[in-house]
């Protein structure tokens, strides 16, 4: 099978055969992107495709015609966030509003560990997630990425009211996109992430793991005495425990 992370800056892949990984590839989504991606799809004969990505921009809904013509309805299948999986709770009240790579993220980090996380995953949005022990959710924190402008931030959540009173309301983790959206801040400031990364552990217990992924996520500060954890495909991780408990 094929698993496909499409996000704003990559399209990533995982090709699996009888439980294991044959290949993984990463397609930057430049001006070349097109071209590669069908590159890629023709050089193997899956027949099953998994994708995580929400269709709708020029760019995705282009990926997502090629596979459709590739794999067919039958094929190819997306994968969203839901109420819960395994023992993982969603803490949104309506899951559709959780991006499906966070919620990978999460069911990622809870099939790793047994303890308390928080899971960062720094791209061209980086968001911050809380998970307890016990699979509850408790929701998170949505920034703009190392090198992302608030312009293309507000691209990227352009489904997001950014009038909406409710973003920047630092006094706890957010359960909605607007309540998650940190942007009243200097952008170039990277110290209010290690700031809100610090003063959020306090929700969890005192042996809580930090997930790191991403591609910024070597420059998210590690000078904490906590235990870290850099996971570059903990989507894809994420992606297997979804499909090992929804069948």
């Amino acid at each position: 099978m094929l698993l496909l992370d499409v996000g704003n800056s990559a399209i990533k892949a995982q090709i699996w055969r009888q439980g294991n990984l044959q290949s993984s590839c990463r397609i930057r989504t430049g001006t070349s992107w097109c071209s590669c991606f069908e590159d890629f799809l023709s050089s193997n004969d899956l027949e099953v495709c998994y994708y995580a990505g929400v269709p709708g921009t020029a760019f995705k809904q282009e990926i997502w015609d090629r596979l459709e013509k590739k794999y067919g309805r039958q094929g190819l299948h997306q994968l969203i966030p839901l109420h819960s999986s395994g023992r993982v709770v969603n803490g949104y009240a309506d899951p559709s509003g959780i991006g499906v790579d966070r919620w990978l993220a999460i069911l990622g980090a809870a099939g790793l560990t047994d303890k308390d996380a928080m899971i960062v995953d720094a791209g061209s949005a980086i968001t911050v997630d809380l998970l307890k022990a016990g699979g509850q959710h408790l929701g998170g924190a949505i920034l703009p990425g190392f090198n992302t402008t608030l312009e293309r931030f507000r691209e990227i959540l352009s489904k997001a009211d950014f009038d909406h009173p409710d973003i920047d309301q630092l006094d706890s983790p957010g359960l909605t996109t607007e309540h998650c959206i940190h942007i009243n801040h200097d952008l170039e400031d990277t110290s209010y992430l290690d700031s809100l990364i610090e003063c959020w552990f306090s929700y969890l217990g005192d042996d809580a793991v930090l997930f790191l992924c991403g591609g910024d996520a070597h420059r998210v500060n590690r000078s904490s005495q906590r235990e870290v954890l850099m996971v570059p495909d903990l989507v894809f991780a994420g992606m297997r425990q979804q499909l090992e408990h929804c069948g």
